[in-house]
């Protein structure tokens, strides 16, 4: 079989989003086909529009199959574009020229508190009304394409159906979850591992704050060093600001760096983690799946929509809980 593979290929310093390269390949072979056979993959990087012009949908059409995703595909600041409004650069008439099975696998609609799908840049909330039309025309028209669709989150289902009526949107958890689950061993670590993100500060902490959030950090890092724990910081896609942030406070912990494109040693780092404090999505799925008390640090939904997914209770609202620092104690030493 030969297979043609369209995600975020680009983004390899992102742990999450190299793994689900790895793990949807497979749970696609062993759960959707549900077959041994080998199979050939080709990558396609799903945000170069020159993957998708004529010719190349021709070259398309001599796979056995096509895949979409996984990955927080929705999200119109990654990638902008006038094409499809999405990280998907496909023109919309573009899918009829398709004739081999298309597959849409767990893609997450990955959008900010207070963001919306007319909303393509980073750094503001100006929008551009045509952007609406143009990515619920284009989605539409993959999903009656498209023989399997599925959404990552149970919340994302409702959203996307918001957008564009009542199609049969079906909620699949990202195929990172199985695969870590069935292919690594579970961790015996016993470090208090924090990780933030640093994309976007203006969105995650709009009422918190910056510094008022990684104060409330601190003050969790010190109580739990007078405990006796032993904490370090996790990096899973090159964020370090909050890490030289505390050394500026003279706080030295370990640092665990996960932005490789090499999973034995994402798979060590993660070995090494008893709890995992986290504001990044695939940091908490793959955590979850590898056995390690997850604590989301929820300053994006799908962090809290993953917790709602799995009926997890560990988790604080940054922006509006009052006390965070006393609140995540009380999750990481009572719960």
């Amino acid at each position: 079989m030969r297979i043609a593979h369209i995600y975020a290929t680009s983004a390899k310093r992102n742990s999450g989003d190299f793994l689900i390269g790895i793990a949807t390949k497979k749970y696609f072979l062993e759960e959707i086909l549900k077959t041994k056979d080998k199979a050939e993959f080709i990558d396609i990087n799903c945000r170069k529009p020159e993957n998708f012009t004529e010719t190349k949908i021709q070259e398309l059409n001599t796979f056995d199959y096509l895949i979409i995703g996984a990955g927080g595909l929705i999200l119109p600041d990654s990638s902008p574009n006038k094409i499809s409004g999405w990280q998907l650069h496909i023109k919309q008439s573009l899918y009829q020229l398709i004739q081999v099975p298309i597959y849409v696998i767990s893609i997450g609609y990955n959008l900010f508190y207070n963001q919306n799908i007319n909303m393509p840049h980073k750094n503001t909330n100006l929008q551009e009304k045509f952007r609406k039309k143009l990515f619920t025309n284009n989605i539409s028209t993959l999903i009656q394409k498209s023989i399997h669709f599925t959404l990552r989150h149970k919340h994302d289902v409702f959203h996307l159906q918001e957008l564009i009526g009542d199609y049969n949107l079906k909620y699949e958890m990202c195929p990172t979850v199985w695969y870590v689950n069935k292919y690594w061993t579970k961790s015996k670590g016993d470090l208090i591992a924090i990780e933030v993100k640093d994309d976007r500060k203006w969105r995650r902490y709009y009422k918190i704050g910056k510094e008022n959030f990684y104060n409330q950090l601190i003050f969790f890092i010190f109580k739990a060093l007078e405990k006796g724990k032993k904490i370090c910081y996790l990096s899973h896609d090159g964020s370090n600001d909050f890490y030289n942030y505390i050394k500026t406070r003279h706080i030295n912990i370990p640092y665990l760096d996960n932005s490789v494109g090499d999973e034995e040693l994402i798979k060590k780092n993660y070995s090494k983690i008893g709890i995992l404090l986290c504001s990044a999505g695939h940091s908490q799925m793959i955590g979850y799946a590898n056995g390690i008390k997850i604590i989301s640090m929820v300053s994006h939904p799908k962090l809290h929509n993953f917790c709602y997914d799995i009926n997890n209770t560990n988790y604080v609202l940054i922006n509006k809980e009052k006390n965070v620092g006393e609140k995540l104690l009380h999750l990481t030493f009572n719960t």
